[in-house]
C-alpha cells in the first residue's frame, strides 16, 4: 500500500494531536478543541513550509 506524503502528514498530525489533547487537558471539550487546534497548526505549518521550500532545488 502506497501512502502519499500528504496522507502521511494528515495521519501523523491526527495521531499526535489526539495524544496531545488527551495528555494536556482535563475536560473532553477542552481536549477536543485543543486537539483540533493542534491538528490545524500541524497541517497549516507543514503546508506553509512546503510552499516556501517548493522553489528550492
Amino acid at each position: 500500500m502506497v501512502v502519499s506524503h500528504f496522507t502521511a502528514l494528515v495521519l501523523f498530525s491526527f495521531l499526535v494531536s489526539v495524544v496531545f489533547g488527551v495528555l494536556s487537558k482535563n475536560t473532553p471539550r477542552e481536549r477536543a478543541l485543543y486537539g483540533a487546534k493542534v491538528f490545524g497548526v500541524f497541517v497549516g505549518i507543514a503546508l506553509l513550509l512546503g510552499w516556501i521550500m517548493y522553489p528550492a532545488p
